[in-house]
């Protein structure tokens, strides 16, 4: 079978670069917004909804997987293992340093009914949270382990479906054992150590393998994403009846889904994708600037984290109001640029003498 492989999809670009600037304006909220604002005003309201886009960059992920031109399963175990180490490396840097330090505000140990000093274990627990960066790193390593089963649309589609079925049956199983519990926890979490769980959140990882199937196979021009309408809007009346029927267990804290949630959320984001390919198909500054922040989402991810973390010692934890939270907003997402704008330039400095010496 002929397949097409382009190098970028651009609504794909826009979605995965939209996804990491979105985000700096949800954690923001999360960590400086009061109770009120995050609850009763229209600008905790909007950065809610806005958060369950948080699911598009993992489509966009599973999408761009596919396309990519090395597909081993070495290579995306690799892969894995070095996200993995990013991802302790973050919680490192926006948990560990600062509250060792003491720059972090007591309002935020306190949340986790702790005092300060905190004891080893508690230092551990916090390394050890499982945020996005896990979830990326632990579903390639699966990838890695089921690379016989991706080579059929088919059985793409029936491993998503199954992760989003079990998630809730294994959701919190645990075998008393160290360090096993903790992958456990990885895969099936149902606490707050392990944000994203890999049951259910790599399930839209792989149905964006499927949708990057598609367009890899029948290319742009058969023109897939106009047609996600289709799919999307049953997917989000199947999940929404699902989770209104059992709001707990289909969606609960929205963190450890069931499966309505995931269908749900899965409606919504292929939406989101649609009107992206619809509204973004032309180049204007804004997509370029899309396309920048797709092309460094790692980085830009670390970048804002460990900035909103580390502004916690300026500003507190969950202090402002929505005007405070709103201005924070933008002078968070211009420091993350520039110091995304300092990490380029250092990456370009240090790569002139290697590309000089290979012209010489």
């Amino acid at each position: 079978m002929q397949t097409h492989t382009p190098a970028r999809i651009h609504a794909i670009d826009s979605g995965r670069g939209l996804a990491v600037l979105l985000m700096v304006l949800v954690h923001t909220l999360w960590m400086y917004a009061d109770h009120s604002t995050q609850t009763r005003s229209w600008l905790g309201t909007l950065v809610h909804i806005i958060g369950k886009g948080s699911a598009a960059f993992l489509i966009c992920m599973g999408v761009s997987l596919v396309l990519a031109r090395n597909q081993s399963a070495s290579y995306r175990a690799l892969r894995g293992l070095f996200i993995l180490a990013l991802g302790f490396m973050l919680n490192s840097l926006k948990f560990v340093l600062p509250i060792a330090m003491g720059v972090m505000p007591h309002a935020f140990i306190q949340a986790y009914g702790w005092q300060a000093p905190l004891t080893f274990t508690q230092y551990q627990y916090l390394l050890f949270t499982g945020d996005i960066l896990q979830l990326a790193g632990v579903a390639l390593l699966l990838l890695a382990l089921a690379q016989p089963l991706l080579t059929k649309k088919r059985y793409i589609v029936m491993l998503g479906l199954m992760m989003a079925a079990c998630a809730k049956v294994f959701a919190g199983m645990q075998l008393g054992i160290t360090g096993l519990d903790y992958l456990l926890r990885l895969l099936f979490s149902d606490s707050w150590q392990v944000y994203f769980p890999a049951f259910p959140w790599m399930s839209f990882i792989l149905f964006g393998m499927f949708l990057g199937r598609l367009i890899s196979e029948r290319g742009q021009d058969a023109n897939i994403l106009a047609r996600l309408p289709w799919v999307a809007v049953p997917l989000l009346i199947i999940g929404g009846a699902l989770c209104y029927t059992n709001f707990s267990y289909h969606f609960g804290d929205f963190f450890h889904l069931g499966p309505g949630g995931v269908f749900y959320l899965l409606g919504i984001n292929l939406l989101l994708l649609w009107a992206i390919h619809t509204l973004l198909n032309k180049p204007t500054t804004f997509t370029r600037l899309l396309s920048y922040c797709s092309r460094r989402v790692t980085s830009l991810y670390i970048i804002q984290w460990t900035l909103i973390c580390w502004g916690m010692a300026l500003v507190g934890y969950k202090t402002l109001n929505s005007t405070q939270t709103l201005l924070a907003m933008v002078c968070t997402l211009a420091a993350t640029f520039t110091v995304q704008q300092l990490v380029d330039l250092a990456r370009s400095f240090l790569a002139r003498p290697s590309a000089a010496a290979f012209n010489n």
